[in-house]
């Protein structure tokens, strides 16, 4: 019996927490020329511009944004993904405080330094 309740509530835990990632794709672009005519642009040695921090990385790059992001910079576009998963389902008198320099989170009571246990469900010192 203990068997079975230790797997329901590793089970209950799996859609506490949401990670993501998200691509842009580049695309060529038609610009005119000095000489007026029309041609079009390879994107595909631009840098890459981080939403987040408004930053131009190189292609080929790797960095962490300031929000725990881990983003690549492509000659086909520029992708990033969380690099700590997102709480969900958490009750509705708490909420997330974020870490972003060490990519970490602590979900507390909104009224009280009490801290949300997601494996127990119950709120505690």
């Amino acid at each position: 019996m203990r068997y079975a309740a230790l797997i329901l509530t590793l089970c209950a835990l799996v859609p506490l927490a949401n990670t993501a990632c998200w691509r842009t794709e580049r695309k060529a672009q038609v610009v005119r020329g000095s000489n007026g005519e029309l041609y079009v642009k390879d994107p595909g040695q631009d840098p890459c511009l981080d939403p987040v921090d408004q930053e131009s990385y190189p292609v080929g790059s790797t960095w962490r944004s300031s929000q725990c992001q881990r983003c690549t910079c492509s000659k086909s576009g520029m992708e990033c993904c969380d690099m700590m998963k997102r709480p969900v389902g958490y009750p509705a008198d708490c909420e997330v405080l974020y870490d972003w320099t060490e990519c970490t989170y602590k979900l507390v009571k909104k009224n009280g330094p009490c801290i949300w246990d997601p494996r127990s469900e119950v709120m505690g010192k």
